[in-house]
């Protein structure tokens, strides 16, 4: 299971990496892959978890699978700013 502290770790070293903005975001979408895995084995285990009385447990899957999949978002994010950087403000002299 990755944490969010290890998920932005591994953001932070791909995006200072000498690496093209392809080989980044390739090892970027690898990462949210596997984050949107994580996120479906929490959303089943919260689906048979639901038929139980144990609420705690369900909200605890319930918090994990939308972190995980924020996360995922995040890295997708990342991703599409690493092939497309945004180019620098034009600034003009008058």
């Amino acid at each position: 299971m990755l944490t969010e502290f290890e998920v932005r770790r591994r953001m932070e070293i791909i995006r200072e990496s000498p690496m093209t903005p392809t080989r980044k975001a390739r090892l970027l979408i690898m990462l949210g892959r596997s984050l949107k895995i994580q996120a479906r084995t929490f959303s089943h285990a919260k689906a048979q978890i639901a038929h139980s009385a144990d609420r705690n447990s369900s909200a605890g899957l319930t918090r994990m699978a939308s972190s995980a999949e924020r996360l995922q978002r995040d890295v997708r994010e990342e991703a599409m700013e690493a092939l497309h950087p945004h180019a620098p403000p034009q600034i003009y002299a008058n």
